[in-house]
């Protein structure tokens, strides 16, 4: 029998015996049996029978096959990618309940713009025996006395089926968020539930928790078994561990001081001396830093709860926020005619928000990867004169590492916008950096 023949588990994997070959064996078996002058036309009984079979027995490959893919992480579905992760500890999440609100303002001031950032809080109103429930923007809106309501998509903060709450709830801005991050002065915020949210109730897909599955790591204390439970933190975006085993800890004052001629670099470290070591965390839009500045709980106690529970002794974390960097483009758009123009600006805009928002800490912006997200838009023909902008950070945005304030940078046409290591890229829909002029071909 050649390689090719062989069917079941080999070096490749699992090869299925195909149905072709099944039904070619079996009248194999029945000229054996019958004799070479047996009926097995299309019409005969025999030939029906063993069809018939042959099915059957294509399905008890199908099912071997399955079965045995169902072992290994990287190709298990379904249920049996949930006991894997069983094993592993590491069950399935749930999602976060959706929906849509009308968010509307009364006693607006006349010429007066109000800005609801991405992130911004909405709770439920307190009800006795009943839980405070949080949910978040996922879009900006901007409202006015002349357009004082907009439609805004939420998502609960916790996940689960709580989130799935019905269309006569009450919800409102959460006035310890808003009192932190807005200034509305004596404008009054109505929020009203358009429609019963949903998908709290289902778990997230194969392909997600697969990747949360292959990054578990298999031992107690390293960058990855401390990296994989700060990232499963609720507002936790990304996160960077630095300096986790050793060596001079940069952000702290001796850093500079050392008089490397006259003494050693580094010794080791005593035991119950203290160590300390940095945690870049970089969090959803407008989610609270610090508890107390909203309902829902703040990432810094949250990482630090959970750091608590996996240093060794005498090992202490910083826990630093990482500066948000926002990035705008400016481009010249050649579009087919009969194109709506502000339908396409809105369709690249929302790729390259995509993309951006993908990034992790530390990763630049490639301008080839914007322009390939440009030109996904249907009806964009050419994207010409493409130039990435920085935005220079908001006070209170940037927490260490020597921002510069004061402008905004636009780099040279082809050139990427690259970030420092604690820094991380933001692509906002309305930001006023994304300048696109459109040509009609």
């Amino acid at each position: 029998m050649t390689s090719e023949e062989r069917f079941g588990v080999g070096e490749d994997g699992f090869v299925v015996k195909g149905i072709d070959r099944i039904i070619a064996d079996q009248q194999t078996r029945a000229r054996a049996m019958f004799g070479d002058d047996v009926d097995l036309t299309s019409g005969s009984a025999l030939r029906k029978v063993l069809d018939a079979a042959a099915f059957d027995t294509h399905e008890l490959w199908r099912a071997l096959e399955s079965q045995y893919y169902g072992t290994f992480v990287s190709t298990a579905q379904g249920p049996g990618l949930d006991l894997l992760g069983c094993d592993l500890g590491l069950h399935r999440r749930e999602l976060r309940a959706r929906g849509t609100v009308i968010l509307a303002i009364e006693k607006g001031e006349t010429d007066r713009r109000y800005a609801f950032p991405q992130g911004t809080v909405f709770v439920t109103e307190p009800a006795p025996g009943k839980a405070v429930l949080a949910f978040r923007s996922a879009r900006a809106a901007i409202l006015s006395a002349e357009q004082p309501t907009a439609t805004v998509e939420v998502e609960a903060v916790t996940r689960g089926a709580t989130g799935n709450i019905n269309q006569s709830t009450t919800l409102r801005l959460d006035h310890e968020w808003a009192r932190h991050n807005l200034n509305l002065g004596t404008v009054e915020v109505k929020v009203v539930v358009q429609q019963s949210f949903h998908g709290g109730d289902l778990g997230e897909s194969d392909a997600a928790y697969r990747a949360r599955l292959l990054g578990v790591p298999r031992t107690v204390w390293t960058q990855e078994a401390l990296l994989a439970q700060v990232l499963d933190v609720n507002g936790v975006r990304d996160a960077a561990i630095f300096d986790p085993l050793g060596g001079v800890e940069a952000t702290r004052r001796a850093f500079g001081t050392f008089n490397f001629g006259n003494r050693a670099f580094s010794r080791e470290r005593q035991t119950g001396s203290p160590y300390f070591f940095d945690i870049v965390v970089a969090a959803e839009p407008g989610w609270p830093w610090n508890s107390g500045e909203a309902l829902i709980p703040g990432v810094y106690d949250e990482v630090l709860d959970v750091v608590r529970q996996w240093r060794p002794v005498s090992v202490f974390p910083d826990i630093l926020a990482a500066n948000q960097v926002d990035v705008g483009i400016r481009a010249t758009l050649v579009v087919e005619a009969g194109h709506d123009e502000e339908a396409v600006k809105g369709a690249i805009l929302d790729a390259v928000r995509a993309s951006v928002n993908r990034l992790r800490l530390g990763h630049g912006v490639l301008h080839s990867d914007i322009v390939l997200s440009a030109r996904t838009a249907a009806g964009v023909v050419d994207v010409q004169h493409l130039r990435l902008r920085r935005f220079a950070p908001a006070f209170g945005q940037t927490h260490y590492g020597g921002a510069t304030y004061g402008g905004s940078q636009e780099l040279s046409v082809g050139e990427n916008l690259n970030l420092a290591p604690d820094e991380i890229a933001r692509f906002s829909v309305d930001t006023s950096m994304a300048d696109l002029q459109v040509v009609i071909t």
